[in-house]
Order: C-alpha cells, then sequence, then structure tokens
C-alpha cells in the first residue's frame, strides 16, 4: 500500500503506453540476447473465450502440466540411473515424442510444448547454478498449478477487439491500447512489435493473455525537479519532490483499499466458520478471492504510477528500503528516461542531511 498526501500536475502522473514489465537475460522464445537499445514492454489483456475455447484453453493447460511432470520425472530418472540429468536436447526430445504419442493434438500448440521443455531445463540449470539462494530441485506441479500457454507470435492476430490464438480461434478481448512505439521487426511477424505471447488462468478463473513488445525509446522529458527520495513510511511508500510530497492515483483511493481490507477481514473470519466442502464455504471463497485480487491490482497499479511520476519528474532519484518490487521498477524506469538512480543503504551521518551524502549510498547507472 502507497501513503501520500499531496496532488500534483496531470503530466506528471502520466503513466508509460502499458504497465511495463522489463525482461532480464533473454527472450522466453528463442533465448536470444535482448538489444539493449529496445525497451521490452510487458502488456496484458482479459479474453473471453467461448465455450469450446475455454474448454480447449483448460484441456491444453491440463496436459501441459502433465508434460512438465513428465519431463521432471525422466530427468529425475535419468539421474538415479547416470548421475546427471537430461540435457536440453535431450528435453525437447522427450517433449516431442509426448506430443506425438497423444490421440488428440489439435489443441496443443507447438510453441508451448517446446516452451515447456525449456522452462523444465532453466529449473534444472538454474537450481545447479544456485541462482537463487535457497532454490530447490524442481517440484511436480500439482493441480491447480499448469503453467501458461507459449503462443508463437508469428501466429497471433490482433483486430480491433478481437484477438486470434493458434489452436484456439478469434476471441475478444479487453485491456486498454497496445503499447506505443512498437518497432516492426521480422516480416514474419503479424503484429507489430509482438516478441511473445502467453494465455494463462489467475486466480479468479479468468483468462488472460500476457504479451511482450519491442519498443523504441521514449521522448526525453526534461526533469521539473533536480531530486527526488522514496523512502518507506510505516506501512507505505512516501516520495517527496524535493521536500514536497507527492501523491497519485485517483481521489479516494487508498479509501477504498482500506475498506476492501477490512472487508476481506471479515470474509475470512466467515470462512473460518463454515464447514469444508460446504456451498457457502465456496461462495464466500469466491468472494474472497475477488476482493483479494482487486486489492493486488489497485496496489499494482498505485506503484507502477507512483514510481513512472517520480522517474518523469525528477533527474536523479533516492531510494531508501522501498522493497524489491518499487526497486526494480525504479532501475528500468530510470534507463529508459535516462535518469539517475541511487539507492541509500543506512541512515545518513551525522550532520549530513544531503542525500547524496549519505552513508551507504550506491550510486547505480542507467540499466544496472
Amino acid at each position: 500500500m502507497v501513503s501520500v498526501t499531496v496532488s500534483v500536475h496531470a503530466s506528471l502522473l502520466a503513466a508509460d503506453p502499458a504497465s511495463p514489465v522489463i525482461l532480464r537475460g533473454r527472450t522466453p522464445a528463442r533465448g536470444t540476447p535482448l538489444d539493449k537499445k529496445v525497451r521490452y514492454v510487458g502488456w496484458q489483456c482479459r479474453l473471453y473465450p467461448n465455450r469450446p475455447q475455454a474448454r480447449a484453453l483448460a484441456r491444453c493447460r491440463g496436459e501441459l502440466r502433465e508434460l512438465s511432470n513428465a519431463l521432471i520425472g525422466a530427468s529425475y530418472l535419468k539421474y538415479s540411473e547416470t548421475g546427471r540429468h537430461l540435457r536440453f536436447k535431450e528435453f525437447r526430445a522427450s517433449a516431442q515424442d509426448w506430443s506425438r504419442r497423444r490421440a488428440d493434438r489439435s489443441h496443443l500448440p507447438s510453441s508451448a510444448v517446446y516452451q515447456t521443455a525449456a522452462d523444465v531445463h532453466a529449473a534444472f540449470r538454474n537450481w545447479f547454478r544456485k541462482v537463487r539462494p535457497g532454490q530447490g530441485l524442481p517440484r511436480f506441479r500439482p493441480e491447480g498449478r499448469a503453467p501458461g500457454i507459449y503462443l508463437s507470435s508469428a501466429a497471433i492476430r490482433f483486430d480491433a477487439n478481437r484477438v486470434r490464438l493458434p489452436k484456439f480461434g478469434w476471441m475478444r478481448w479487453r485491456g486498454g491500447d497496445l503499447p506505443g512505439l512498437r518497432l516492426p521487426g521480422p516480416k514474419r511477424r503479424a503484429v507489430r512489435g509482438l516478441v511473445s505471447g502467453r494465455a494463462w488462468r489467475d486466480a479468479g478463473e479468468r483468462w488472460m493473455l500476457s504479451c511482450v513488445f519491442e519498443c523504441g525509446p521514449l521522448e526525453p522529458v526534461p526533469p521539473a525537479v533536480p531530486v527526488a527520495e522514496m523512502r518507506r513510511d510505516g506501512g507505505g511508500i512516501v516520495a517527496e519532490l524535493d521536500g514536497t510530497p507527492l501523491v497519485v492515483g485517483e481521489a479516494g483511493g487508498n479509501a477504498r483499499t482500506d475498506a476492501d481490507r477490512r472487508r476481506l477481514g471479515r470474509l475470512q473470519r466467515r470462512l473460518s466458520r463454515c464447514r469444508d466442502g460446504s456451498a457457502r464455504k465456496a461462495r464466500l471463497l469466491e468472494r474472497f478471492r475477488t476482493v483479494a485480487r482487486r486489492i493486488r491490482n489497485r496496489d499494482r497499479d498505485r506503484r507502477h504510477k507512483l514510481t513512472t511520476a517520480v522517474v518523469r519528474a525528477a533527474g536523479a532519484i533516492v531510494a531508501e528500503e522501498v522493497g524489491d518490487e518499487v526497486l526494480r521498477q525504479l532501475r528500468y524506469k530510470a534507463a529508459w528516461h535516462g535518469r539517475e538512480l541511487q539507492v541509500r543503504r543506512g541512515p545518513p551521518e551525522p550532520g549530513r542531511g544531503s542525500a547524496s551524502n549519505a552513508r551507504g549510498d550506491r550510486r547505480l547507472p542507467p540499466g544496472r
């Protein structure tokens, strides 16, 4: 939750063309290194499939979970026999054999099958390389934890309020405009700038489509103030432009979020008094998920608007204990706009109240 107190000019609150997500390292499709001169912008929308399409999507999602578990089991079996796990080519060959054995493959995109094999291989590789501390071996996916359906960028089509997904056909979508400044890319792409797409189902059983687009650099925006500071204050994050607090979001947004949090607490207490498996508990659980999803979406939107407003308004940003997600957004948005980012590690030295002289400051160049 973000707490703010004073409003600013509307031009500083204009968010980027879409809720951006910068990818690190490699693209999801072919594993080619990312071009640092290109912005990779994440975009998502809600899908409205008809009943046959929804059944086909759910069936594909479940069978991809079976494929993921089969590949994990095959890798464990080979390790017990030979002392090593499957390699990338062996994962792809196993996935291809699994797909050929299916009696009906009309609902299984080949891109989704091969990407599932690549994801399992990456999970084993990251465990051996110890990419994340405390990361364990890949585990079997239970019911309800199926992977997303990766779709080829060459087969996705957008036409006004409809989108065509390979193997599933045309369906309606809603979620705002596509990102601006999209680059043309290869001729085989039917949608300008589209790198990859993934269909998935959220906690509210709604089908969503997430895409990654290649976009050109943003137009330079002159900063309004030299320095902005962001820090954690209680349960929220406070941003100041030269000592003036900054506010983002619609009026009354915090009040609605607080009301939803209280409603969430009441629903949780009512759920604790319900019998397992009862119809009443199922109805309350659905309402609980809806309210929780609304809170998450509102907090995520406020974080994006806050970080965008700070980066557009200030030439240098000083961040102190803002959390990993906010710091991640500040890093790539500062690189997009050519701003300087400093991360404060600890309290300022006695007699030095300036943000630039704070003890433990670590200046990050754009893009780091």
